[in-house]
């Protein structure tokens, strides 16, 4: 899809959660680096980072949560990312 909208100049926004362990990967946001670059038309790009705030509403829902045991990313985890990633991407 993301190269569908490059190829037709169709602006695109990506944004890509922080999670430590399953996201943050060095040579996984290499891959992400090379891959976003490769597209024409990316405006903007959001690096969030991961927090469990919402596990509470799983827990209510009888759901498990299945990032149970997972830290919340912290400004160490961004800084490496956005060192990997380079000077355009954004921290929100």
């Amino acid at each position: 899809m993301l190269g569908y909208l490059s190829d037709n100049h169709i602006p695109i926004w990506i944004r890509q959660v922080l999670i430590p362990g399953y996201t943050d990967d060095k040579q996984d946001l290499i891959k992400l680096k090379n891959f976003i670059n490769s597209l024409k038309t990316v405006q903007k790009v959001e690096l969030l980072p991961y927090h469990d705030m919402g596990k509470f509403k799983w827990k209510k829902l009888g759901f498990n949560y299945a990032l149970e045991n997972v830290r919340d990313a912290n400004s160490d985890d961004l800084k490496k990312a956005k060192e990997i990633l380079g000077k355009n991407f954004f921290i929100y």
